[in-house]
């Protein structure tokens, strides 16, 4: 299972079978550029997780520009205080109030150890192919092996893809990819895809 993470660039024409298994030419399959879709924030419900403390989407990790500041990787919120958000009841929609991670979304699969400034990694919701997807987003950290380990057996589970970085690199994963492999497929080459809608997974 470990080789699915494997990502080698690899040399597949665009009209080359799909080597996920699927029978399409890899330009209709895996080749294609995939737009992704922040998944829409929901109203909070009572005794819902709260953000607390955790300043990880302010602190610099994604961008944005918040009343004409910017925000980036390097660069945390103008307007990020010491463990809150010093505009939190007049922050805009876009990028604050528009933007959920996945610890904190409406029954939030992910375990209590997985709250961002815990964890050192943003899980973000998105919609990938008419199906839920995560971006998993450096916060501090890349994912590590156990957070990969559990990432993959919860893909399986619940065939929700998920993407990450490591150094620099772009990979994803998913029950499909995996399935491909585990029947002497060739792993993917790196995943090319695209952020909309939310210029704060840039």
């Amino acid at each position: 299972m470990a080789h699915a993470l494997d990502s080698s660039p690899m040399a597949i024409g665009r009209n080359d079978p799909c080597p996920c298994g699927s029978g399409k030419k890899y330009k209709k399959c895996c080749g294609v550029v995939v737009t992704l879709k922040q998944v829409p924030a929901r109203t909070t419900a009572a005794g819902a997780r709260q953000c607390g403390t955790c300043t990880a989407c302010c602190d610099g990790w994604v961008k944005g520009t918040i009343f004409g500041h910017e925000m980036y990787p390097g660069r945390p919120c103008h307007f990020r205080g010491a463990g809150c958000c010093t505009i939190y009841e007049r922050r805009p929609s876009d990028p604050c109030r528009n933007f959920i991670c996945g610890w904190l979304q409406t029954q939030s699969p992910f375990p209590e150890e997985f709250k961002p400034d815990r964890l050192g990694v943003l899980i973000i919701p998105v919609q990938w192919r008419e199906k839920t997807a995560y971006i998993l987003r450096s916060a501090g950290r890349d994912p590590d092996e156990a957070l990969l380990a559990w990432m993959r057996e919860f893909s399986l589970r619940t065939d929700r893809p998920f993407f990450y970085e490591q150094a620099g690199e772009r990979k994803r994963f998913s029950a499909a990819l995996n399935w491909g492999i585990a029947r002497g497929r060739s792993p993917l080459p790196v995943i090319c895809y695209r952020l909309t809608n939310s210029r704060a997974l840039s």
